[in-house]
């Protein structure tokens, strides 16, 4: 499950490239290493991702790409900024967050370009609406930009913030949950633990679009734009990657069964299989058939301002400049 505790020293085995040794002859024909950061162990919101590397897509590409779990959610950014990942799997709003932190990142994709963030309870604890949180317990995963929002959901609700209580649970969501540590989780996604939970009993999924925040995407694929400007390497190393990425998610929307077989041996133990389909099912729903990764700077922009204007970020940054299309397939550059 998502829920799995991850070991601390995936994050640090994070490297860069090994130089040749002097007398080694260089191979013009080898693939450019990528490594990759994923926000969460390998679960469906990484179908594209599998997928291309499953079938060669990334092969193809001219790039070797490693992917690694993190030992915090909240890693990604400052991994990419500091240089020790080539790329991360991060959130739009914590990308802003990040951004407006001052560290060196910026969004070059959409991976899920819709919000998945749910508020999650078991049907009999009575809660069917925000507003029934008020003196609850609800579990957060620790991101950054979830305690807040789930204050924005209150006052939206008209109860007090400050009376619910929002330990952070790491990765163990569903497990809080079902044992009866919290009364309701919030960041669990609506096609995973959402899925996962309502085949197991009876739960009640709330999408925090439908709580009153505004739509934006879900995960992105993160890069470091300095590196981006002064390294061509690197900036060839990212467009082959997305390409890789793309080619990954057409084949997935083509072919369920080849994104499930892909998906599978990376998840195993993890998900029942007849699950994870359903999971998978409802990922894939929500995917463009063109376009990959496409992003609106205006959304940015706007998305930005209401976390400005709603506590999620402390000071108003143009969100326009966290994201760009110039390194997706088709892109001038």
């Amino acid at each position: 499950m998502r829920m799995l505790a991850i070991a601390a020293a995936a994050a640090v085995a994070l490297t860069g490239c090994q130089a040749a040794p002097d007398d080694a002859e260089p191979d013009a024909t080898a693939a450019a290493p990528v490594s990759v950061l994923l926000d969460w162990s390998p679960n469906p919101d990484h179908v594209a991702l599998y997928t291309a590397q499953q079938t060669g897509a990334y092969d193809d590409a001219g790039v070797d790409v490693t992917f690694m779990t993190p030992a915090n959610t909240a890693d990604a950014a400052r991994e990419v900024s500091l240089g020790r990942a080539d790329l991360a799997i991060s959130y739009e709003p914590d990308t802003l967050i990040a951004a407006e932190q001052g560290l060196d990142v910026v969004s070059v994709a959409a991976l899920i370009p819709t919000s998945l963030t749910s508020l999650i309870a078991r049907t009999e604890s009575g809660i069917t609406t925000a507003a029934d949180l008020e003196g609850k317990t609800v579990g957060l995963s620790g991101l950054a930009s979830q305690q807040p929002t789930l204050d924005f959901i209150a006052r939206e609700a008209g109860i007090d913030p400050g009376s619910i209580s929002a330990p952070n649970v790491q990765q163990s969501l569903n497990q809080a949950l079902l044992t009866d540590q919290v009364d309701a989780i919030f960041g669990a996604f609506r096609n995973i633990e959402g899925v996962e939970l309502t085949a197991q009993g009876d739960f009640v999924v709330m999408p925090a679009t439908e709580l009153g925040v505004p739509d934006y995407a879900e995960l992105v694929i993160i890069a470091n734009p300095s590196r981006l400007v002064e390294d061509a390497d690197y900036a060839e190393r990212v467009r082959a990657f997305l390409a890789g990425t793309a080619a990954g998610q057409a084949t997935a929307l083509d072919d369920r069964r080849v994104a499930i077989d892909s998906l599978t041996p990376e998840t195993e133990g993890s998900y029942d299989p007849d699950v994870l389909e359903l999971m998978i099912d409802a990922t894939l729903a929500l995917l463009p058939e063109d376009g990959f990764g496409r992003q609106s700077a205006e959304d940015w922009a706007a998305y930005a301002t209401w976390m400005y204007q709603n506590g999620l970020l402390e000071t108003e940054i143009d969100g326009a400049t966290a994201t760009t299309d110039d390194y997706l397939p088709g892109a001038d550059g």
